[in-house]
């Protein structure tokens, strides 16, 4: 049986990243790389491999140009963006000779030779002929007009659910409320007391 130490050392996870420097590369900055890297816990870092002077696509802008390859391992999470923008800050390198991108993405592979495959196993560079995937011939043309129409009759009854309660009542306004057939001037008169029918102050 396998002991817990060996479970966790199968288990550890790395992140594998390929660096370019252009220019010249001084053994002190490569300590100083080393040094820089410990912060995402270096695992391993390979020794520089100087490329011959010459025009490359990872530096299109510089020419005839010096390059170094490395291969570094780090133990903490991190991104290509992030160990460029570290090893260009405190190695006094400039960011555009630098060039990091993860060993395993896209970009290496091609470079390495290895060519994205389609679903069924074959690499799709080596067809010549590019095939596109059948279309339902219901879903095209004039075809797909009977069954447009039948899906917008089954979505229009959607577009007006009738309110609860019915339809609402026509709103009312003041020419609706019923008025006197009189006039409210000078029909009304305010009623005149007679002097001789009141009665007297005092009890009398």
């Amino acid at each position: 049986m396998k002991s817990f130490k060996a479970y966790l050392t199968e288990s550890a996870r790395t992140f594998d990243f390929r660096v370019r420097i252009a220019g010249d590369l001084p053994d002190d900055v490569v300590s100083k790389i080393k040094t820089v890297l410990e912060a995402y816990k270096l695992v391993s870092m390979s020794k520089p491999k100087r490329l011959p002077i010459q025009e490359t696509n990872e530096f299109p802008n510089m020419g005839p140009v010096e390059m170094h390859i490395m291969d570094i391992a780090l133990q903490y999470p991190t991104n290509d963006d992030v160990v460029r923008s570290l090893i260009a800050e405190q190695c006094g390198i400039l960011a555009a000779c630098i060039k990091v991108t993860p060993a395993n993405s896209p970009y290496e592979n091609i470079l390495a030779g290895k060519e994205v495959s389609n679903i069924s196993g074959g690499v799709v560079l080596e067809e010549p002929d590019m095939k596109a995937e059948t279309v339902p011939a219901d879903l095209v043309g004039d075809a797909r007009i009977p069954s447009l129409i039948k899906e917008l009759e089954e979505t229009r009854k959607y577009e007006y659910p009738e309110a609860a309660g019915g339809k609402t009542g026509a709103a009312k306004t003041t020419n609706d409320i019923p008025v006197g057939q009189s006039s409210p001037i000078g029909t009304h008169k305010n009623k005149i007391p007679v002097p001789q029918k009141m009665k007297a102050g005092n009890g009398k």
